[in-house]
């Protein structure tokens, strides 16, 4: 898993169905089933027990089966093309249908059963099965993207806090550090150039770490501009290095035309049976010291 890599904007294509169409989706399915239920109420007492069992029933079954999906699709937020494709073949397999009861009652010529009954029923179910697909694909994509929404920052796409906290706590065994790094006067910022200046700055502050840290580090958002990263090495070099670098990245943002961003960093090697949030506490505790010691700086707490 990449975990630099920008969680991607996932538009959900679930575009609303004009009233017009589900109006008349829903009205000719209504039309079909109580065509079905009055002919079969009126019907009842010429059929044959062998009829009922072989025919009525199947057709019964098939009915059971539209209102079920017809029920899917008027609960469910679909797009467009599957609410079309699902509309189009549940009238098709409902009118099959409908001729299908009919023969069951009433003799009809045989074109009728072959033309009109069967290639509208199997075409009905062929189209809706279609529809089926596209709108659990759709659901499915829907899915991914509020799991995705739920650990990521809104402004800047990073991973929130809520997620940092958990992934850490899942991976409290494995060896780590913790880096907490702080955005300097970033409230003289918004004061001096407005906060759209100050989200921009954010933004392209996430963006360059994106771009430039390395796949093994969890890069998140944890407060307004406060950022927190979870190295995987207890090495004091390579955390070093990663610091460094952070460092760096912050000075290619530019708040204005003449002036870069700084940060503040304090880091904290995981010791062998610390908790995470001792360990989070002794990286505050650096961070507090770089503010302390000029700010744009870099203390680790042993």
């Amino acid at each position: 898993m990449n975990k630099q890599a920008s969680p991607p904007e996932v538009k959900a294509e679930l575009n609303s169905v004009p009233l017009i169409i589900k109006r008349l989706f829903i009205s000719s399915f209504i039309v079909f089933l109580l065509l079905i239920v009055i002919t079969y109420l009126y019907y009842f007492n010429r059929l044959e027990n062998d009829i009922y069992l072989n025919g009525v029933l199947s057709d019964a079954i098939n009915l059971l089966i539209l209102i079920c999906i017809f029920a899917f699709v008027q609960t469910s937020v679909v797009a467009k093309r599957s609410y079309l494709f699902l509309s189009v073949g549940i009238f098709l397999w409902s009118a099959g249908l409908t001729f299908d009861f009919l023969d069951e009652l009433v003799f009809q010529p045989i074109w009728v059963g072959i033309y009109i009954e069967d290639i509208t029923r199997t075409l009905g179910m062929l189209v809706t099965g279609f529809g089926l697909y596209l709108a659990l694909t759709d659901l499915a994509k829907t899915r991914e993207q509020l799991e995705e929404e739920l650990k990521t920052d809104v402004l800047t796409k990073a991973y929130n806090r809520r997620y940092f906290y958990h992934y850490v706590q899942q991976n409290q065994d494995k060896p780590h550090s913790l880096v907490i790094a702080d955005i300097d006067h970033f409230k003289a910022i918004n004061d001096e150039y407005g906060h759209d200046v100050g989200d921009q700055v954010l933004i392209d502050f996430v963006y360059q770490c994106h771009q430039a840290l390395d796949e093994d580090i969890l890069f998140a958002r944890i407060g307004g501009e406060e950022f927190a990263l979870y190295v995987a090495t207890d090495d004091a070099d390579e955390l070093r290095a990663t610091c460094e670098q952070l460092l760096s990245l912050a000075n290619n943002v530019m708040v204005t035309p003449s002036k870069t961003l700084s940060v503040s960093i304090g880091s904290a090697i995981k010791r062998a049976t610390e908790t995470f949030s001792n360990t989070m506490k002794r990286a505050d505790q650096a961070l507090y010291l770089a503010k302390n010691q000029g700010r744009s700086r870099y203390i680790h707490k042993p």
